[in-house]
């Protein structure tokens, strides 16, 4: 297999010799998606769990390593469907491993609503998960399996994680119309079916994907009612992927198992219409080529509140007003040594909402992606879950899009961590600079066979050139503060299936998105990379990354700014 030597370009001094970050192996927690089987229903003892609601600040213990298709050891977490039927005060629901509680919230639920929520839940030496009701009434709860992460050595037996940026499917809003295939902005009928296509569509790949992770909306329902989501060469099943109810917005994550077929069929299981929205945030695929992303499981834990100020940057306690937003660091307490976070997978929750809302969450130096994770209602807290990229520096912010103010909490169940990606050098040579450079500029290029990162950096406002595989023109005007602008072309003549790409840093914060300043081997046209940078910064510093070509996540990148 051709490796590649990673790039590094600096607008402040010369080349110096390269160190690559490099991971270990990478963790074996892959994935298995199964067809959805309930574990536990209190409305039919299924699980041994008796056949009655459970009372309040009561709990249900039940066997999950072994049940449906689960392995009976070897076996780390496990993604579940948590149900609360006919609840008869507010509540919340803790789910845990039966040795391990825990206090942090996984569903909220109110009377006269059934609400569902998916978890990836932690699984120990028991092989049982605990469902507690921290509520002071009874409440039905039915839990039913989607899929779960191996523990075990064998890497060709599961799946690993390709994450992407949050990306709509299928839409059937007016003025939102997507997917495949094509429709008009109608409402699902009650009682009845649409088949979407999955595979092929927008990131997801054509052929091997195992399973995809959505985030999927109800809006504009007038009557309760559910949604679920099979393979289209499958039968239904009851189990519920959202819950829905009149004059809400609802929504829930969930991993949908793909089938060769490459298409979804969502039932919409009420008495009236309901628009639809479906996400997508990642796929499965098999481990062949081992450069997808394995799963870590953690204790859960929060780590953001603005009740309490934990945290947040500036420990404030106010509650997020209209449009604005917390930027916090998911990978806080986490010894990840060289390695970095592919996907984080958190809890959210909008709690003492005045109005209703939404909330995003997004990679910080994104930007808002203007797709919802959580939808909360008035005076209603909510709970969701979501699998979130974070920053180049494991940064994630949450933005509130309601009219009225929110506080939040989130908390940590796990990440999945980027795979190693082959180094051709531990300790490579310094690379030549291969340009003269005049006095009044300064620039650094180096480069490795087939690859070169080139750019020029010059008082004023003239554009300079350089020749070579990347093309580009990069300047600044009058000492700080001043602007730059990167109008610039990149392209890689090494198939050898690696992509690379630039970050940008000023003062110590990085200010290009990822996604979009990546090329790959054989892209044709060359990828175009523009940009203005107008910063009050006195520093200004390049590198450059190899790059996962399917998520265009970087994968590891210099070990050091220049």
């Amino acid at each position: 297999m051709a490796t590649v030597l990673i790039l590094l370009i600096s607008l402040m001094m010369a080349a110096s010799s390269i160190h690559p970050a490099r991971a270990d192996a990478a963790p074996d927690n892959q994935f298995v998606a199964v067809s959805p089987a309930v574990l536990a229903d209190t409305r039919n003892g299924t699980g041994g769990v008796g056949s009655a609601k459970v009372p309040g600040k009561g709990q249900v213990t039940f066997q999950v390593a072994g049940q449906a298709e689960i392995p009976a050891s070897g076996v780390s977490a496990v993604v579940l469907n948590i149900t609360a039927i006919g609840a008869e005060q507010a509540g919340w629901f803790t789910v845990h491993p039966s040795d391990a509680p825990t206090t942090v919230s996984t569903l909220t639920f109110y009377p006269g609503e059934n609400v569902t929520g998916e978890d990836f839940t932690r699984l120990t030496s028991t092989g049982m998960v605990s469902v507690v009701n921290n509520s002071d009434s009874p409440v039905h709860i039915v839990v039913a399996v989607r899929g779960y992460f191996l523990s075990a050595a064998d890497i060709q037996a599961g799946n690993e994680y390709y994450p992407v940026g949050a990306e709509y499917v299928y839409d059937t809003r007016p003025g939102h119309v997507t997917g495949s295939p094509v429709h008009d902005a109608t409402a699902i009928p009650a009682d009845s079916s649409v088949t979407i296509d999955v595979a092929g569509q927008g990131s997801v790949p054509a052929a091997g994907a195992t399973a995809v992770a959505l985030n999927v909306v109800a809006w504009s329902q007038g009557q309760q009612g559910w949604l679920s989501l099979h393979p289209s060469d499958q039968p239904g099943n009851n189990v519920a992927t959202v819950d829905y109810v009149p004059d809400e917005t609802n929504s829930s994550f969930t991993v949908a198992q793909l089938t060769p077929s490459g298409k979804l069929i969502l039932d919409n299981r009420g008495s009236g219409t309901v628009h639809v929205a479906l996400t997508l945030r990642g796929f499965f695929e098999a481990t062949a080529e081992e450069d997808g992303a394995g799963y870590v499981t953690v204790p859960s834990k929060v780590i953001v509140e603005t009740i309490t100020g934990a945290g947040v940057p500036d420990g404030s306690t106010q509650a997020l007003a209209p449009g604005t937003s917390v930027t916090f660091d998911v990978t806080q307490g986490i010894d990840l040594g060289d390695k970095t976070v592919a996907s984080a997978a958190l809890t959210i929750q909008a709690r003492r909402p005045t109005d209703k809302g939404w909330l995003t969450v997004y990679p910080a130096e994104d930007g808002d992606s203007d797709i919802s994770s959580v939808n909360y209602d008035q005076a209603e807290s909510t709970t969701g879950f979501d699998l979130v990229i974070p920053d180049s520096q494991g940064h994630v912010t949450i933005t509130n899009r309601g009219p009225g103010t929110t506080h939040i909490q989130v908390s940590l169940r796990g990440y999945f961590i980027d795979p190693p990606m082959p180094v051709e050098y531990d300790n490579p040579p310094e690379l030549p600079i291969t340009e003269t450079i005049p006095e009044e500029d300064e620039a650094a290029t180096v480069g490795a066979p087939g690859r070169k990162f080139n750019a020029k950096a010059r008082l004023g406002f003239d554009r300079l050139t350089l020749p070579g595989l990347f093309e580009g023109k990069v300047w600044w005007h009058g000492r700080a503060p001043y602007e730059i602008y990167i109008n610039a072309e990149v392209s890689d003549n090494r198939k050898d299936g690696r992509c690379i790409g630039a970050l940008v840093r000023m003062d110590g914060k990085v200010y290009s998105n990822w996604k979009y300043w990546v090329a790959c081997g054989s892209q044709k046209p060359p990828r175009k990379l523009k940009g203005w940078f107008p910063r009050t910064a006195n520093r200004i510093d390049f590198k450059a990354c190899q790059v996962n070509p399917k998520t265009r996540r970087y994968a590891w990148c210099t070990t050091e700014w220049k």
